[in-house]
């Protein structure tokens, strides 16, 4: 008789979840259709994050709950500290780089970006890095504009210092 139940309901075209009892079933919030739409994730989601934050993690470092968010907060917090050591890193490797050419044209690299900027050459530490490992004689250029505004007194608009020779052969003339 079951047979014959299932059979009669296919035949008379009835859809499964038009009565009431079917309909209470279905989730709420799931689909605009049968509810209101979603309006955050779902119950389940903090967990899946973190278990897809860990996913790399070995042992029960990913899968208990709370080893994993301990896990996860420290791998975080190493994760910022590496960026930041990283930048600093990369800012030591340029001002070594354009230290050690500017010690090679006698200048003395340590007030250049500040005189440099005074006479409207605005370059960074990576750009000069870049000038010094590749260009030679354009950073040869530069360092006789830095050690000219360095040696230029306060009135002029320079630093004041004196004995920041603009390098070996470059001549400069006038004022900048």
């Amino acid at each position: 008789t079951k047979l014959i139940l299932l059979d009669s309901l296919l035949q008379e075209n009835i859809m499964v979840f038009t009565t009431v009892p079917l309909m209470v079933r279905i989730a709420k919030h799931t689909n605009q259709f049968f509810g209101n739409p979603q309006v955050g994730p779902d119950r389940f989601w903090k967990t899946r994050a973190l278990k897809m934050m860990t996913a790399h993690f070995y042992g029960r470092s990913r899968n208990c709950y709370r080893i994993a968010q301990r896990y996860n907060l420290k791998a975080l917090q190493q994760a910022m500290h590496n960026r930041q050591v990283k930048k600093a890193d990369a800012r030591d490797l340029w001002t070594c780089r354009v230290e050690g050419v500017g010690n090679t044209l006698n200048y003395n690299t340590w007030h250049m970006r500040e005189s440099l900027a005074r006479t409207g050459v605005v370059l960074d530490r990576h750009m000069l890095s870049n000038l010094a490992l590749t260009e030679p004689r354009t950073f040869r250029a530069v360092t006789a504009i830095a050690a000219t505004k360095t040696s230029q007194g306060l009135e002029e608009g320079g630093l004041g210092l004196h004995n920041m020779g603009p390098g070996p052969e470059i001549d400069i003339v006038g004022k900048l």
